[in-house]
């Protein structure tokens, strides 16, 4: 069988129920050497996920990771689909071992995908799961891993979690970044947990990182919505310095400080707002996944 009469057998044998048979077939074409297309993984993973059969299901995502063919974002979101009906956490952890495993002479990329989209499905206990594994042999994870579990745990508010894995995280060696950094800001900023901002901001810059947009944004916020307007104008002024502000900086800043009583500076900003509007990063900046462009001072 070439490798169009392959791809058309198997996918053949999927429409028509017999994935046991399907699977089977796609061992014997890599055995062979005999190649399908990324399309057929990814239709025999959504087939055997949809009927609920892990064992074939984590056979077909071995088998493509043996093909040396990079999974995208189909074949991640069947395993985080396929993993959110599973409750049997030996699979889950014999899975996660047989990814390592074939992946272990390669960057994290694989794993941290599986973790990111695991959690973007809201497997939070599960996603745990998983990294306390990697943790054990740390060839599977990063900085990015560390990362998307940080985000998660903010985001379902399990702060002292999330702190305690930024502990490990230094630990265990791995140096945070801007993105750890801001995640976990972002997340105490929620809170409003000024005081360990002001840690976690100056620990930032103590290592070298010089905060983004985003970061500013952030702390200034939180200055004043926690009532320290002198401080918030302040790291204002020192963004603009290094940053081309957002729309959105200017917008929130000018709420708290009408929040505050501060109506005269609240009004000043808002005609500074609107002098400099087309020079203002707005939304289609952001829709680029930005994070603050910096000025040239040499312009």
């Amino acid at each position: 069988m070439d490798d169009s009469a392959s791809t058309a057998y198997v996918e053949k044998l999927c429409t028509s129920g017999n994935l046991p048979d399907a699977v089977q077939i796609l061992r014997h074409l890599h055995d062979r050497k005999i190649h399908v297309g990324l399309g057929t993984f990814n239709l025999v993973l959504e087939q055997t996920g949809e009927v609920n059969n892990f064992v074939l299901f984590a056979k077909v995502f071995r088998y493509l990771l043996l093909s040396k063919i990079a999974p995208d974002l189909t074949s991640y979101t069947n395993v985080a689909k396929a993993l959110q009906k599973l409750d049997d956490y030996e699979l889950i952890l014999k899975f996660v071992r047989q990814v390592m495993e074939i992946t272990h002479d390669r960057d994290p990329t694989v794993m941290n995908r599986i973790v990111f989209t695991t959690a973007k499905y809201g497997q939070i206990d599960k996603c745990l799961i998983i990294f306390e594994e990697l943790k054990k042999d740390q060839r599977g994870l990063d900085v990015v891993t560390f990362n998307t579990i940080l985000d998660m745990l903010g985001k379902a508010g399990r702060v002292d979690q999330m702190l305690q894995e930024v502990k490990l995280m230094d630990e265990l060696g791995h140096s945070p970044d801007i993105v750890t950094y801001n995640t976990v800001i972002n997340c105490l900023r929620r809170l409003g947990r000024l005081d360990q901002c002001k840690i976690f901001a100056r620990e930032m810059v103590e290592r070298g990182i010089d905060p983004d947009l985003r970061t500013y944004s952030a702390l200034i916020d939180i200055f004043c919505r926690a009532g320290h307007i002198t401080e918030a104008l302040e790291m204002f002024d020192q963004m603009k310095r290094s940053h081309q502000p957002s729309i959105y900086v200017y917008r929130a800043l000018i709420s708290d400080l009408k929040k505050a009583g501060q109506f005269e500076l609240a009004q000043k900003l808002s005609e500074e707002m609107k002098t400099s509007a087309s020079e203002l990063l707005g939304p289609e900046d952001f829709k680029q996944k930005f994070k603050g462009r910096k000025i040239n001072k040499n312009k």
